[in-house]
């Protein structure tokens, strides 16, 4: 019978990746005609107080905090289109990666890592949409550990997490009493397979706890998730939602660089829109919230960045900043790494059963609501007061659908899917050991001086040897996790067929390892650093050596939250859309309450 056929489900997937690639397109090109029809506004003669310039998280959220402020006019400017309420179902993510909604970047080939997938490159889907990558990844939602906040704000001579983070976390969270005024809406997920349980049974064996799922803590959880009655919520869902007047959104315009003026004073931004150049002014601030390849691709564009780099361009260099550096990722590998023998029940069948759907559409439930990663997991040696290795657990790995569609998005080519993926006996499960606190450091730096040219974007994975040792330490405990008594019962098992580029080592030593996580390198999707804090703007979030320049998003992060780093950059855009309402450093923030020190502080 079909319905008992492993391949009549791949291709009715395979069927409805393709209609729905159809769609995507559709609604892409529905929107371009939408602008096309309203070309007649005139945007180059508006003045705006400020010009956010991206409408994911982070400019999400600053844009809607400045335009509270009734007397104040806000233009949000997002580069990709918009979408609708279907793009909003959880597990249709996937399908917008590598879509007309992705961005599509790709690494450099790297030297230390990726050695195994097509080309030695690393694929990097970022959201061209509004919303921006919230709409594309994972929904999952952890605040991080008090150290890494402390460690980004280690010049600071009198930081407290307690006062000047965690009153801004709250803020954004949703709650009972705050639920218009918050920015995202958190929860427990709708839906998870029987595999999330047996990995957290599989962790109370090893001695593991459970965490809240919100903090960083050691021990096993659930994930939260960014979500509202089973649809993906991202704050620019919350900006919709509660738009003002004031406030005016703009799609298609792809920003070109910032207009200064000599005292390096930002007064409005270049950028095209529909194939007509527009130039835009702000009064009182533009905030670049592209995220951590547009930012600095426009600050560099706008001749800020290292000098040379700029020079060899030919594009005037006006500021000598690090640009660009400091790039870093939370570095993982592991898909399909361990087999079962019975399959979970979250597969191709259940996603496409008519039951899935109306359970979905009816009540918000059922796997339509998954988020991918079900658990995770986060350890910490004993010498180490944060933790060092995050577990993310998936129910399926990239076999799951035969090779039709998911491979494509990591980068498996066709010698590795013949040579490991394809010979894999039965179902598969993944646990990806994320290194929290990478060493290795890479940079985006620009092609050519062309705003549509994607930037070169090298994050140099495992460069430092310290990356891989901690990947080897999560195998290490992936191994102890299949000999629990809940794991054997799922007839779990390591992977044993090896991994191209590696035959030549015994299987389950750690020179197979070394070779395997340097072949088999995969990024989270959390590159951060770009635009640090320390080195590129100031603890005002302002560009250095500018005025009324501001950067926030996660290339602020001067280096990686212990967990995914969602919840840290919609935490840092409260803060940073407060500091940017009073025009205060967070140095003087507590002195403009007083009319002492009102003349010392520029309030207003």
């Amino acid at each position: 019978m079909c319905c008992s056929n492993p391949a009549f489900y791949i291709s009715v997937y395979v069927l409805a990746v393709n209609l729905f690639g159809l769609y995507l397109r559709f609604v892409y090109f529905h929107n371009y005609f939408e602008c096309f029809a309203c070309r007649e506004l005139d945007f180059k003669d508006q003045a705006y107080d400020y010009i956010v310039v991206g409408s994911g998280s982070a400019g999400s959220i600053v844009a809607r905090r400045l335009a509270e402020n009734p007397s104040v006019k806000v233009l949000l400017i997002e580069a990709g289109a918009s979408g609708n309420g279907i793009l909003q179902i959880p597990t249709v993510s996937l399908m917008l990666q590598d879509s007309v909604f992705d961005w599509q970047y790709r690494t450099v080939p790297q030297k230390h890592a990726c050695l195994g997938l097509d080309k030695k490159v690393s694929h990097w889907p970022m959201g061209k949409i509004l919303g921006g990558t919230a709409m594309l990844n994972n929904m999952i939602y952890v605040r991080g550990h008090p150290q890494d906040f402390a460690e980004w704000y280690k010049d600071s001579c009198n930081f407290n997490y307690t006062i000047d983070v965690l009153p801004y976390f709250k803020k954004l969270e949703s709650n009972e009493t705050n639920k218009h005024k918050c920015s995202v809406f958190v929860e427990d997920m709708p839906f998870k397979s029987n595999l999330s349980d047996y990995f957290l049974q599989a962790g109370l064996c090893l001695g593991f706890g459970l965490s809240d799922g919100v903090n960083s803590e050691p021990g096993f959880s659930a994930t939260k998730v960014t979500m509202r009655n089973g649809q993906r919520w991202t704050p620019y869902h919350q900006l919709e939602k509660t738009k003002k007047r004031n406030l005016v959104v703009i799609t298609n315009s792809l920003v070109e660089k910032v207009l200064l003026k000599s005292n390096y004073e930002a007064y409005g931004v270049k950028y095209t829109h529909l194939d007509e150049t527009y130039y835009v002014r702000a009064t009182k601030g533009v905030i670049l919230s592209a995220g951590v390849i547009g930012s600095p691709k426009i600050l560099m564009l706008s001749g800020i960045g290292p000098k040379k780099h700029l020079e060899k361009l030919k594009i005037a260099p006006r500021l000598d900043l690090p640009v660009g550096e400091n790039l870093q990722d939370h570095v993982t590998t592991g898909l399909d790494l361990i087999t079962l023998e019975a399959p979970p029940d979250m597969g191709l069948q259940q996603m496409l059963s008519p039951w899935s759907a109306s359970r979905y559409f009816l009540w918000g439930e059922g796997p339509w609501t998954s988020p991918g990663c079900e658990s995770v997991g986060f350890f910490n040696s004993e010498d180490e007061k944060i933790p060092e290795l995050q577990f993310m657990i998936l129910p399926y790995g990239a076999a799951i659908d035969g090779g039709s569609y998911l491979r494509g998005l990591v980068g498996i080519g066709e010698r590795l899917w013949e040579g490991y993926f394809r010979r894999v006996n039965g179902s598969t499960m993944t646990v990806l050991p994320v290194v929290l606190h990478p060493k290795s450091r890479g940079t985006v730096r620009l092609k050519s001086k062309d705003p549509r040219t994607p930037p070169l974007i090298d994050p140099n994975y495992l460069a430092e040897g310290y990356d891989v040792d901690i990947l080897l330490e999560g195998i290490e405990l992936v191994k102890e996790f299949l000999e629990t008594p809940p794991m054997r019962r799922l007839g779990a098992k390591l992977n044993a067929v090896k991994f191209p580029g590696c035959e030549g080592l015994e299987f389950d030593t750690r020179p197979y390892w070394v070779c395997y996580v340097r072949h088999f390198t995969l990024s989270s999707y959390h590159p951060v650093g770009t635009c640090a804090l320390g080195r590129v703007i100031d603890e005002g979030f302002q560009v250095k050596g500018t005025n009324k320049l501001y950067v926030v998003d996660g290339s602020v992060l001067p280096s990686l939250p212990s967990g995914n780093p969602q919840g840290a950059i919609m935490m840092m855009a409260e803060r940073a859309a407060e500091i940017i309402k009073h025009h205060c450093w967070l140095s003087q923030r507590r002195c403009c309450s007083s009319d002492v020190f009102q003349d010392q502080c520029s309030c207003y």
